[in-house]
């Protein structure tokens, strides 16, 4: 309706609203030393939602990203994969109890199981432990992880959203404090625990990971590098920061504490969301469902009924491309921003986006747009099949773009397709007339 570029105004403040693709590439990639920071939620009240990677900014980002980065590449995903499997299993047995508690014909809702099943795979992988999201409704670290989406926050984000000068004069928290103290003497006791253990064992988790990242030097190991084998999001869009030398990686107990809090935030609605619309798609579509179905028994038959390789997993192009157009008309992340640390022409248009003035990148909406998809609201995974493959590769921004782009990606995918891949080899799904709260 607006075209491809157009301003609104946010209360007093002008907003760059940008949909061109290639516009996009400049401001989230190309440029990204001008666009290298976000909206500034800080409000100096609430130490581990200032020390969150995605709201940092400047130097401090780039430490804290420089410190994470490396937890998410494939060799360390690849170690992880045995305990995201186990999780898997145990979302199995969950859904194999409750089917047997229903009589014939009985509809069930999926998404607490899978709720349960992201849960326990992020704090399975966040801290080495391991829980029973579905049933131990005492477990301090479940009582306290749910505390995080409290209802009140929602409005708190609006707040700082709308009057961030107000939320920084009210010093606005968004965490409940006690839930800010649990965790961080949760993963104070755990680090001191790890450092006084003499057994020598070598734990693959995100705060162990994190932990020696900051004792190597500079320098990037074989399991840190991002094979090209089969990962579709090795490009030049999801391109991570070099590795910076001579910084400082040492992060402080804050920060460590404020990405594992983080994890939960970014990694358990958007997870379980995903999946279960990757399920509602497929049960709408059972045309959909039996052809993934069939490449499902396939794979499995290929691979000795083993679904427990990194490598072979990203060799399912139809499982890709189900969940890519799951991602397509449901992103987790309906928009992105960026704020320009200078002056900038924006290229070919005669605009100048002025410091610190805000660009909005609507995802949502770009997703939709039928120049960049036909029939975009039609769940059509051949789309992302070659030689369908027509879009411009930011026409499609499920995890972003840029440095900047989810750091969680792999594992977010990885926790997918486990999950789904064994889910269809298993069940079948029929769509339900019952809204289900």
């Amino acid at each position: 309706k607006n075209g491809k570029v157009f301003g609104i105004y946010e209360n007093t403040k002008p907003v760059l609203f940008l949909s061109d693709p290639d516009l996009i590439r400049d401001v989230l990639v190309k440029d990204f030393h001008v666009f290298h920071n976000r909206r500034d939620f800080r409000t100096g009240a609430d130490p581990l939602v200032d020390n969150m990677v995605h709201l940092t900014r400047d130097d401090q980002w780039k430490r804290i990203r420089t410190a994470m980065s490396p937890t998410f590449a494939t060799g360390k995903l690849k170690k992880m994969l045995p305990q995201i499997v186990d999780c898997r299993n145990t979302l199995h047995q969950n859904l194999d109890q409750m089917l047997t508690k229903l009589s014939n014909n009985t509809e069930m809702d999926v998404k607490r199981v899978i709720g349960a099943y992201a849960m326990e795979v992020i704090i399975r992988v966040n801290f080495g432990v391991k829980v029973s999201a579905l049933s131990d409704d005492t477990n301090p670290i479940l009582m306290n992880v749910r505390k995080i989406f409290h209802r009140n926050m929602p409005l708190k984000l609006w707040v700082l959203h709308i009057a961030p000068k107000l939320g920084k004069y009210l010093k606005i928290e968004i965490f409940d404090t006690n839930v800010t103290k649990f965790f961080k003497d949760f993963t104070l006791n755990i680090i001191e625990k790890r450092n006084n253990e003499s057994n020598g064992v070598k734990r693959v988790d995100f705060l162990q990971l994190m932990l020696d990242s900051m004792d190597r030097e500079d320098r990037v190991d074989s399991e840190e590098r991002d094979d090209k084998s089969g990962d579709q999001i090795n490009s030049e869009k999801y391109r991570e920061i070099p590795v910076l030398k001579g910084l400082d990686k040492r992060l402080t107990s804050d920060e460590i504490i404020a990405q594992c809090i983080l994890f939960f935030m970014a990694g358990y609605e958007t997870t379980t969301s995903t999946l279960c619309l990757c399920l509602h798609n497929i049960a709408k579509h059972p045309a959909v469902q039996q052809r993934l179905y069939t490449e499902v028994l396939e794979f499995y038959r290929q691979n000795s009924q083993n679904d427990q390789d990194y490598d072979s997993l990203n060799t399912l192009k139809y499982l890709d491309a189900v969940i890519q157009e799951t991602q397509r008309l449901y992103p987790a992340a309906i928009f992105v921003e960026r704020v320009p640390n200078q002056d900038y022409q924006l290229r070919g248009t005669g605009i100048t986006i002025e410091k610190d003035r805000l660009v909005h990148v609507p995802i949502y909406a770009i997703h939709r747009d039928p120049d960049n998809f036909p029939n975009p609201d039609e769940f059509d995974p051949d789309r992302f099949l070659a030689p369908n493959v027509k879009h411009h590769p930011y026409a499609y921004l499920p995890f972003g773009a840029g440095p900047r782009n989810c750091v969680g990606m792999r594992l977010a995918l990885m926790e997918i397709k486990l999950a789904l891949v064994s889910l269809v080899h298993q069940y079948k799904f029929k769509a339900s007339n019952v809204c289900y709260d």
